[in-house]
């Protein structure tokens, strides 16, 4: 009788206490949290839910943004995180400040897989990030570049010839869905210059995506839920046990798959000028997860080369896509970049790396693109360091989530004249030299896409000379239109979880006569 009665208490005290610690939380976060004072939903204030579950639809990008239009440049989007809108919090938050401590990047977005060696990305300390990134930094040289453009050429010819043979399959002309030729070439290039095999992943050579290439367009979105759990600390590591041996057992085939790439090309005894010949002077022969001073161990070799294959080919291709959707949508525009490219260059051999990079009608469509559809939409997260900092101006206590919201920013209309019109116009020189000029007061230098600072991507000037190329030999050979009964997009309509997922959309092709 006594222990019932004992229990029924103890169930009757546990239903009173954890109604009552949930509503304390709740009013804490709201009232008494030291982020309390800045402005957002309370709702989102009070809980972490929200945000995870936007996330988990994809649709976090969206609500974020149309948060920052009704609350402005700051918005507090989850009890300890706070969005950013606005140019100041680059330099704030990635950036070097002197008699600042830097922001290390946020572990629970880019914390690694346990039992892997740290990356350029997962670097967990300042230390370990410099060094990495002095070592790989050796792929991306001014030089580097210039032994690495024949690989990409190669490649980008490839897609041009695939393009044509479709096109005299069907007589005319033949609609295509873009976003899997870029898709195909990126990885391509990236697989050739990573793996030192040009037919690493074949998928132009095919016509079709390679098997590991699909896995990791189905881990994007696994990833994010993966993050998202990270906020719980004990509900991750139920997940995690829950988690079907299935989908782990998939995931690490798929990087076992490409480290067995990578051994491949080390034991290659070949001089060919890609990124492993930059980086095996530095190989220390050791399989330690943590490479010392200016070495790197097999162990950090190998996840490097995984994550610089991922970011090295996904990202390109959704500027690409992005930016050819807008280029079909804004035929004005498009016109004046095919008569630059066209009028520059007689025949296409002479479409080079040095020479596309001095068009300003194409860096001004390549700019507009990365602000448009930039790789990565939502906020590149770190995390305010110890002791507290700054960001904008606003006090922000130690261990709170930070980030500036690249959708948000590119498209306010408080930063961007037309902010949601695809205009080139707004990068060339006339835009920043003329005041009677409706784009002069843009601001041009809030678009970091490849994010800013020791953080930014080491892969910048290979990713915009990748994307002028292709770009440029597409419409170089091809007249490009939207096809009348065809697949169509708007690039606002995605779901994006940490990349964005392309939906495809089709494109009528219609050969030059003089195209070769």
């Amino acid at each position: 009788m006594m222990e019932n009665f004992s229990l029924a208490t103890t169930l009757i005290t546990l239903g009173l206490l954890l109604p009552t610690c949930l509503l304390y939380r709740v009013a804490f976060n709201i009232f008494l949290h030291p982020l309390s004072n800045l402005p957002g939903p309370r709702i989102w204030a009070a809980f972490r839910f929200p945000y995870c579950i936007s996330l988990w639809k994809g649709k976090l990008v969206y609500d974020v943004f149309a948060l920052h239009q009704k609350y402005g440049d700051v918005v507090r989007v989850a009890p300890n995180e706070i969005s950013f809108a606005n140019a100041q919090a680059w330099d704030d938050i990635y950036r070097h400040r002197k008699g600042h401590k830097p922001f290390p990047k946020n572990p629970i977005w880019w914390g690694e897989l346990p039992g892997r060696a740290e990356s350029i990305v997962s670097a967990s300390t300042i230390v370990n990030h410099e060094r990495l990134r002095k070592i790989l930094g050796n792929c991306f040289t001014d030089r580097a570049l210039a032994e690495e453009e024949p690989i990409v050429q190669s490649h980008v010819i490839q897609l041009t010839d695939k393009l044509h043979e479709k096109i005299e399959a069907n007589g005319t002309m033949a609609t295509v869905n873009i976003v899997d030729w870029f898709m195909f070439t990126t990885f391509d290039i990236i697989g050739d210059l990573s793996f030192g095999d040009p037919k690493a992943f074949g998928c132009l050579e095919n016509s079709a995506y390679h098997p590991w290439v699909l896995d990791i367009f189905s881990y994007f979105k696994l990833g994010a839920l993966f993050s998202t759990v990270r906020f719980y600390n004990h509900l991750a590591r139920l997940i995690m046990q829950l988690m079907p041996t299935s989908v782990m057992k998939s995931q690490e085939t798929n990087y076992q798959w490409a480290t067995s790439k990578v051994h491949s090309r080390m034991s290659l005894e070949v001089q060919r000028r890609d990124f492993m010949s930059k980086i095996l002077p530095h190989f220390d022969g050791s399989d330690e997860k943590n490479g010392k001073l200016d070495k790197m161990s097999l162990a950090e070799l190998e996840n490097n080369f995984y994550v610089m294959t991922v970011a090295g080919s996904e990202t390109c291709g959704t500027v690409l896509s992005g930016t050819t959707n807008y280029l079909l949508k804004t035929p004005r525009a498009l016109g004046k970049l095919v008569e630059e490219i066209r009028t520059t260059f007689p025949e296409s051999h002479m479409l080079t790396f040095e020479r596309l990079s001095k068009l300003p009608y194409l860096n001004a469509v390549i700019e507009e693109g990365l602000r448009l559809s930039p790789p990565v939409g939502g906020a590149l997260a770190h995390v305010v360091p110890e002791g507290g900092d700054t960001v904008c101006g606003i006090w922000l206590p130690a261990g709170t989530n930070v980030g500036v919201h690249q959708w948000s920013l590119y498209r306010s209309s408080s930063k961007f004249h037309d902010a949601n019109l695809f205009v080139p116009e707004r990068w060339l020189e006339s835009a920043y030299n003329d005041k009677s000029s409706p784009y002069y007061s843009d601001h041009r230098t809030a678009v970091h896409a490849f994010s800013t600072g020791s953080w930014s991507c080491i892969g910048k000037q290979l990713g915009l000379a990748e994307l002028r190329l292709i770009i440029a030999r597409l419409v170089w050979n091809f007249d490009m239109n939207i096809p009348s009964d065809g697949k169509t997009l708007d690039w606002g309509t995605q779901k994006q979880y940490v990349l964005i997922e392309k939906q495809g959309f089709d494109v009528q092709l219609t050969a030059r006569p003089v195209a070769t």
